[in-house]
């Protein structure tokens, strides 16, 4: 929230006393101040100050208050994370959330520390804001009245609906408008979304439930289709359509954001150039389609559709580089010596005419020796492979942590339902288009650091010790050791990933790896990225679906001009609202992934899968499945009743083979049994 200098003033008071003045104290202390009533209602709106009774107020922290975001569990109760660098944990008790639900903005009062948790005990005694405006659930009629049971666990159910014009029947599944009231919310249903058990309504839900766009407004589409006949001009873009580029994306994509190019040089090594679609020709600031963009956010990937940041006119015609298309780039050319040390680059606005649209199965296939049957291609791939291996030394030389790949992606059947899953690869070809990314995105955070410009980077601080510590005893639950320092580098978190690959343990020890790490989000302040190992580094190389790159074109076409961008928003507040729009589009990807695993196996009742012990409790076992991305609960009762399939070793980390007892996508609960290992067929 924007400040103006009446509130900057009265915060500046109240922060450099503890006392607890009344609004007499405030005007004899600042009687230059013109609005000090609307000063200090802005101060409580955004959280600043608070009441410190008989009409006196002061900062959280002469209170000993609190900000963060709620994370509710299961059982009623939550958890506060506060916002702060060294963010904290606050358990809060059922009875003191004060109405507040999963990921609203509270504040919240410390009361004892919680040993247990590394944190502190805490009450929630003011909601700043609401992070949900829809809800999706369940219709009940209970005698005349409609109910709302939701489908997100974290919402408590049984919230009173007002079915408005819908003809609601028992068990629809509707989208609902929340009603807040101070301590209790109503819902009014909008529309009804369908079978709660079809693949389409489930992720609809979702969208309801996070709240993510719809189709654009007419407005933005008319100016679309307007900026792809007449783009934004530009006196110095270099033409470099003569270059050989090439674009290597996944067989079904329909937007190539990227392409690249190599040459050797003269003096021995390479230089690379990676060419980035620069949608700033048909998105400058302020434009609709900027400001759209900017709500977004980012692209969101669902299993079975895709909620694009820009209108599919520009996403997958005018800025995507299609092969013997002239297209309008940003360039960054970068030059390595033969051990890849990085000895020149240049960034600057381009014109290309890529040569080549490859998928990754085929840059695989040329990586690993076959021929393309093009002597040219064959030679620049040669290239590339060399270039990559050397990136290769010199990333793990930094010290860049490397996780591998544990993403799933649904498979759907004739009929619409998934099937099945398929690993994300992680093969040669993926690897090296990341590396040529990183390349381009840390050189380009290095010219806007220089040049100062208006932009975002990304930045990913250094695991807290706690983590740390924390992670440690995990692994050592699973036979895993990590080397002994407070905070360890990350190359010693990649040893760790890399001891448990190739083992059903692998998706485990990753996640447990990830956890203890910060999450990387945007800022003004380039700070560095731990996880790569590097001073520079900021998001460049995909404009088409998240807005901080769009800012980097954005900033790169106004320095080149020799113009000072203008925008609606500072650009402090874009980090954070980038950073929130990217954990609600991760969120919304897990959980209707998750979701399509639920409804997969909920026609696999009886099914046998392999699976690995993730935690061990005195009611049952938490069994993570390795070929489906979920995980469910083999209850005590099971254990004891199907002993004989049960095998001897039941710590955290053994393998295990089960059955789908039941799997509910609605109460979103897998129910598992003890199973045999299935017997291995002969080869005819």
């Amino acid at each position: 929230m924007l400040l103006d200098s009446n509130a900057r003033d009265v915060l500046d008071l109240l922060s450099s006393t503890e006392e607890r003045l009344n609004i007499q104290a405030i005007n004899s202390r600042l009687p230059e101040v013109q609005d000090r009533t609307g000063a200090i209602e802005a101060l409580l709106k955004a959280g600043l100050i608070w009441h410190a009774g008989k009409n006196r107020y002061a900062t959280l922290k002469t209170l000993g208050l609190e900000v963060g975001s709620v994370r509710k569990r299961s059982d009623g109760s939550a958890v506060v994370f506060t916002q702060k660098p060294d963010s904290i944990r606050i358990i809060i008790e059922k009875s003191d959330t004060g109405g507040s639900l999963d990921r609203d903005k509270v504040i919240v009062r410390l009361l004892e520390p919680n040993l247990h948790n590394n944190g502190y005990n805490g009450r929630v005694i003011n909601i700043l804001s609401r992070f949900r405006k829809r809800l999706a659930g369940i219709a009940r009629k209970k005698g005349e009245n409609w109910y709302l049971d939701p489908l997100d666990p974290k919402i408590p159910g049984n919230i009173p609906l007002d079915p408005g014009d819908n003809d609601l029947r028992q068990g629809d599944l509707v989208g609902c408008d929340i009603e807040y009231g101070k301590h209790s919310i109503r819902v009014k249903a909008l529309s009804t979304v369908g079978s709660p058990n079809t693949p389409g309504a489930l992720i609809d839900s979702v969208c309801i439930d996070m709240d993510l766009p719809e189709d654009f407004s007419d407005e933005v589409k008319r100016e679309s289709d307007a900026v792809c006949i007449a783009p934004l001009p530009h006196s110095s873009r270099k033409d470099l359509r003569d270059l050989y580029t090439l674009t290597i994306d996944p067989v079904d994509a329909r937007d190539f954001d990227d392409a690249i190019s190599i040459d050797t040089l003269p003096e021995g090594g390479y230089q690379l150039g990676v060419h980035i679609a620069d949608v700033s020709a048909y998105a400058p600031p302020n434009s609709l389609v900027d400001n759209e963009a900017m709500k977004r956010g980012t692209s969101v990937y669902l299993p079975d559709r895709v909620i694009p940041m820009i209108p599919e006119i520009l996403s997958n015609s005018a800025c995507s580089l299609q092969p013997d298309q002239d297209r309008l780039t940003k360039t960054v050319l970068i030059s390595y010596d033969s051990a890849g040390k990085r000895t020149d680059f240049s960034v600057f606005s381009s014109k290309i005419r890529s040569r080549k649209r490859l998928n990754y199965t085929e840059a695989f296939a040329i990586l690993s020796g076959e021929s393309s049957g093009d002597s040219l291609l064959d030679e620049k791939f040669k290239h590339f492979a060399g270039l990559n291996s050397i990136l290769d030394k010199v990333r793990e030389k930094r010290g860049a942590v490397d996780l591998g790949a544990s993403d799933f992606r649904a498979q759907f059947s004739g009929e619409g339902y998934p099937c099945g899953f398929e690993r994300v690869s992680d093969d040669v070809s993926h690897r090296m288009i990341e590396n040529f990314m990183v390349e381009a995105n840390s050189a380009v955070a290095e010219f806007c650091k220089w040049l100062e410009l208006d932009v975002l980077f990304r930045v990913h601080g250094d695991p807290a010790p706690e983590a740390s510590e924390k992670l440690r005893r995990v692994l050592s639950i699973y036979g895993f050791n990590m080397p002994g320092q407070l905070s360890p580098r990350a190359s010693a978190l990649s040893k760790t990933v890399k001891e448990a690959e190739g083992t059903p343990l692998y998706p485990i020890i990753r996640d447990a790896v990830l956890r203890s790490m910060q999450k990387a989000v945007y800022s003004i302040e380039n700070s560095g990225h731990y996880g790569l190992a590097l001073r520079n580094y900021m998001h460049f190389t995909s404009p088409i679906r998240r807005y901080p790159d769009l800012i980097v074109h954005q900033a790169i076409t106004c320095y080149e001009e020799g113009i000072v961008p203008l925008r609606s928003e500072t650009t402090s507040a874009l980090a954070e609202s980038c950073s929130q729009l990217e954990r609600r589009a991760a969120s919304a990807e897990r959980v209707t992934t998750e979701l399509m695993a639920l409804l997969y196996l909920s026609r696999e009742t009886g099914g046998i899968f392999e699976g690995v012990i993730r935690d061990k409790t005195d009611f049952g076992l938490f069994i993570r499945l390795l070929d489906v991305p979920v995980e469910g609960l083999l209850h005590v009762t099971a254990l004891k009743k199907y002993r004989n399939f049960v095998p001897s070793d039941l710590r955290p980390g053994a393998g295990i083979f089960v059955s789908i007892e039941s799997a509910d996508p609605i109460e979103r609960k897998l129910s598992l049994l003890p199973a045999p290992a299935p017997v291995q067929k002969d080869a005819e």
